[in-house]
Order: C-alpha cells, then sequence, then structure tokens
C-alpha cells in the first residue's frame, strides 16, 4: 500500500469515529443533546400552537386570519425541518413525516381559506397526521432515554 493510501485509510478511519457531532456516549445523550440544541421542544411546541390557532380562526370564519396562521404554520414547519436529520435515523424520518404533513397542511389550509371544504378537510387530516407524529417522535425520545432538562418531554 501506498503512502498515500495509508494517509487515506487514516483519515477514513479518524472521521469514522468521530460519529455524531453531539456529544455523549450513547445514541440517547447524543439525541438529547441535539434536541436541546435544535430546540426541538420549541418547534414542536409552537407547530402545535399553529394548529390550535387555525383551528380557532376557522372557527370564527375568519378567511384573513386562516391565511395568515396557515402561512405562519407553512414557515414554522420547513423552519423545523431545517433542524434535520438528527443523530438517530429512526427519529428523523417521523420527524421528516410530521414536518412534511404539517407544511402540506398549511398549504391546503392556506389554498382553501376561500372556503374550499375538500382544501380544509385535506388539512385537517394532515394536522392530524403531524400531531400523530409529534406523539411518535416523543415515543422515540422515550425509547431513546433521551427525555430529560431541555428535551420534548
Amino acid at each position: 500500500m501506498s503512502v498515500r493510501g495509508v494517509a487515506l485509510l487514516v483519515a477514513a478511519l479518524a472521521l469514522a469515529s468521530c460519529g455524531s457531532p453531539f456529544p455523549g456516549s450513547t445514541l440517547g445523550q447524543q439525541v438529547h443533546s441535539w434536541a436541546v440544541t435544535t430546540g426541538l421542544a420549541g418547534s414542536i411546541s409552537t407547530l402545535r400552537g399553529d394548529a390550535r390557532r387555525i383551528a380557532l380562526v376557522e372557527a370564527r370564519h375568519d378567511p384573513a386570519g386562516v391565511r395568515t396562521d396557515c402561512d405562519v404554520l407553512v414557515d414554522d414547519a420547513l423552519s423545523a425541518n431545517q433542524n434535520l436529520p438528527s443523530p438517530d435515523g429512526t427519529l428523523t424520518r417521523i420527524l421528516s413525516a410530521a414536518y412534511a404533513a404539517a407544511s402540506a397542511a398549511g398549504r391546503h389550509c392556506l389554498d382553501g381559506a376561500a372556503g374550499n371544504r375538500t382544501l380544509q378537510a385535506r388539512s385537517a387530516a394532515e394536522l392530524s397526521s403531524a400531531a400523530s407524529g409529534y406523539v411518535k417522535a416523543e415515543a422515540r425520545l422515550d425509547d431513546l432515554n433521551a427525555t430529560g432538562r431541555g428535551s420534548s418531554s
């Protein structure tokens, strides 16, 4: 093996041994660190609040308010999604699906704000899917023993 080959092998091994950029010797510790660093609990709380506000303005039949809150939901879902991936592939898949559902709900809500019941129903179903995803993500954090101060539980 050439000197260059050995150098590449050593560099590859060094990179492989680094693992996650988040501190911790276990996956749970790394996920906890990621969750705290990225503000996962705040992101999920914000998205849940967005969904509650949409339900309130829809009940008041306020199309301008609905459009505003639906647009905010899309922005918040896209912002949360930018914090992915997490150190855990399963958690990443769960959150990615939840954030995609929230974003789609916001877009359909925005498009249906003038009273399109089909789009409103689709948005409601997507909001329900997103909410289920947040619960699954919290359960995954529990499974990994990644909850604690600053995590989403």
